[in-house]
This record gives C-alpha cells, structure tokens and sequence, in this order.
C-alpha cells in the first residue's frame, strides 16, 4: 500500500471516529425533555441540527478532497483538528442544555472560517 492510500486510510477512520463519538454525543441530547419544553426550545434543536449537517457536510468535502489528492496530508490534518475544535465548542455550547444565541453566533462564526478554509485549500492545486 503506499503512502497516499495509507494516509487517505488513517485520514478517513479518523474522520470516522470523529462523526461518530459527535454523533454518538448529540444523540443523547435530553430529546426524552423536549417535549416539555416552550417553542424556543425547538428552535434551538433546529438550529443544532442545522450546525451538525453543516459540520457533516464539511468534513465530507475534507475527506473528498483527501481522497483525491487536492488536499495534501498536512491540509487535511489542518483542517481535520479545525473541525475538531468546532466539535468541543459545540460540546461546550451544549454543556448546560442551553445553547445561546451568542454560542450559536460563533459556532455558525467557526464554521463559516472553516468552510473559507475548505474551499481555499481545495483551489490552492497543491496535489500529493
């Protein structure tokens, strides 16, 4: 095997292991109390849920890009703990059951950096 397959490999079960402690973290998010709560609180599992399929959808767009080579192994990396420290602040944001319009602001603030860098790291034509 070599160095690319390699890499795009250990790469991939990372992202893997990420989407999943992050899936298995939301999935338990008191859904029990949801429906004792007012309509602001649906509000905010709606927006929640829209920050998990932003995320999803860019770490998809890494790991293609990983796959085929535009990204290089260090770019990848880069932007793999960027989406990692995304995944604590919303951690965080979560913590206490309630995630502020302000926490919400900077997750949405954090992804739209991250999406900047996504697509600035897929047009740069660095190839491994």
């Amino acid at each position: 095997m070599n160095r690319l397959h390699r890499f795009a490999l250990r790469t991939l079960l990372a992202a893997a292991g990420v989407a999943g402690l992050a899936g298995a973290a939301s999935a338990h998010d008191g859904h029990r109390e949801d429906r004792y709560r007012g309509p602001s609180h649906r509000h905010e599992v709606r927006a929640d849920t829209r920050v998990d399929l932003r995320q999803d959808r860019q770490m998809d767009r890494i790991r293609d890009g990983a796959q085929s080579g535009r990204l290089t192994p260090h770019e990848t990396r880069r932007l793999m703990r960027q989406q990692s420290e995304i995944r604590r602040f919303e951690a965080q944001a979560r913590a206490d059951g309630h995630v502020s319009w302000r926490e919400r602001e900077r997750l949405e603030s954090l992804q739209d950096r991250a999406r900047q860098d996504i697509d600035r790291q897929l047009r740069d034509h660095q190839t491994w």
